[in-house]
């Protein structure tokens, strides 16, 4: 009997199949994409898993159409090993990968049920195998199988922690290498992973007033496996989910000299039943599907009708349909304002008139700020070069200019000359005297390239000596004057 391929995304239940009860979380997704759950447990009666079932869905509320069902087993009935294979191992049979890792060639695999996943860790090909009980895994399937509903996954309830504690993340810390433990009423379970991906897990009961002893213990027991499953380092960080008011009564001191500086302690999810059961749900809504799965091979080719979401596409046609009638209407409404304006904007070249005035007036202010923009002076190149030539001792205390503006008195045109005022300083050598390279300084600046491209005289002006009231120095202050010549136009 195959597994149904009901891929609907808007809805699921997830279930973890304990021995003597039943955990369900009912997920369904609303219209504005907010996700609403419902918890629900039942008790296993006489082994009957096909009536305690029935209860579960009853109590969640599941009736009507069909529901994907994302299904996991507790992790204490799973084998799980990671370990580094050699080029094209990767092809080996499942059963040839889980003998090998057993190490023994009398174990029963065909009571086994096994899945293998390939993946790549430090550079180095890896393979992770789990396995559970043929029976087990049948008997839930068959069950499941019998109801109109249908099983979509059947996962390690191990791994659909790590799914859910991976989501709640940022992004730049889903990769790293961490141990994961995950906390429950009396058991711990702790994995190592990297991303999504376990590589190792191991579980323990929970030490009763001395959880944090139980918390370190099974920490370095796991990450000591690290070399054992093919990779290159151990976990830098430790993560701790659920029973958040353990912080309270634990040696927090002593734990965090015993485990690494940043280990975080989150509520969710923790080894709680309706947590696993979540963790289920939310998956196969995220659509995980590079993860282990028990009924893997069982799954039918996906049919059209449950792979396309029908009635959310239906929902965003009429919101695009209005839309697009909205749109028409604003363009009606423009386009009626575009011809009220063309009807009552005053007729230009179209009276009869000559626009050759109106041109000419145009190219003629075109003319005369290109002009402007050609014969305008660079300030900061030159200022440059000036700054450069400075002798030792000299330095500018203030920069002043003026820029060609015309201005029109009646009939004749003045121009004001392109002026360029430097203030500065010096100190005076040892005879008191104003020293040569400073006398020499407005030749210099006249000679320099962008100095006599637009400044026809160079001269010092305003010479004064000065006494630093600070220092005691004796020095002088100057003016370097450029201007250009000024003609008026007629």
């Amino acid at each position: 009997m195959n597994t149904a391929s009901d891929r609907s995304r808007s809805h699921v239940v997830g279930i973890l199949f304990g021995r003597q009860h039943l955990h369900g979380c009912h997920a369904s997704t609303t219209m504005f994409g907010a996700v609403r759950y419902e918890y629900a447990s039942v008790a296993v009666q006489s082994d009957d898993l096909g009536h305690s079932l029935a209860e579960l869905f009853d109590a969640l509320g599941v009736q009507g159409d069909p529901v994907p069902v994302a299904a996991a087993i507790p992790t204490s009935e799973c084998y799980f090993a990671t370990r580094p294979i050699n080029s094209g191992g990767g092809n080996a049979s499942p059963r040839t990968l889980l003998r090998e890792s057993l190490r023994s060639s009398t174990a029963k695999l065909d009571q086994l049920a096994i899945d293998v996943l390939n993946w790549q860790a430090h550079r180095r090909q890896l393979v992770s195998i789990v396995a559970a009980p043929l029976d087990r895994i049948e008997s839930i399937r068959e069950t499941i199988g019998n109801t109109k509903h249908s099983l979509q996954r059947l996962e390690p309830a191990a791994n659909a922690l790590i799914s859910a504690a991976v989501e709640n993340e940022r992004s730049e810390r889903r990769d790293r290498l961490v141990t994961r433990v995950f906390l429950g009423d009396t058991s711990l379970l702790a994995v190592m992973t990297k991303g999504t991906r376990a590589i190792h897990w191991q579980s323990m009961p929970l030490p009763q007033g001395d959880e944090a002893t139980g918390i370190v213990s099974i920490v370095r027991s796991v990450e000591a496996a690290y070399a054992a499953c093919g990779l290159e380092t151990s976990p830098d960080a430790v993560s701790i989910y659920g029973r958040r008011e353990l912080q309270s009564l634990i040696d927090r001191q002593w734990l965090s000299d015993n485990l690494p500086d940043d280990f975080r302690w989150l509520d969710a999810p923790s080894m709680k039943p309706d947590h696993i059961a979540r963790a289920c749900a939310d998956g196969f809504l995220a659509d995980e599907e590079d993860e282990f799965d028990f009924v893997r091979e069982y799954r039918e080719p996906l049919k059209l009708h449950r792979v396309v979401p029908y009635k959310e596409i239906a929902l965003y046609l009429v919101a695009a349909c209005a839309l697009a009638l909205v749109l028409v209407d604003r363009m009606k409404k423009t386009e009626s304002n575009h011809v009220a304006l063309v009807s009552s904007a005053p007729s230009m070249a179209t009276d009869g008139s000559n626009p050759r005035p109106e041109r000419d007036r145009l190219n003629a202010r075109a003319s005369a700020v290109s002009t402007f923009m050609d014969k305008r002076v660079r300030w900061s190149p030159m200022l440059g070069q000036i700054t450069s030539i400075l002798p030792d001792g000299t330095r500018l205390t203030g920069i002043r200019g003026s820029a060609t503006m015309s201005q029109k008195r009646k009939r004749a045109v003045k121009t004001a000359p392109t002026t360029l005022i430097l203030h500065a300083e010096c100190v005076l050598d040892e005879d008191g005297q104003l020293p040569a390279s400073v006398s020499k300084l407005t030749e210099t600046v006249g000679q320099l390239e962008t100095v006599a491209e637009h400044f026809q005289r160079v001269e010092l002006s305003d010479l004064r000596r000065t006494l630093s009231a600070e220092t005691g120095v004796a020095g002088a202050e100057f003016s370097i004057i450029l201007t250009t010549s000024s003609k008026a136009k007629g």
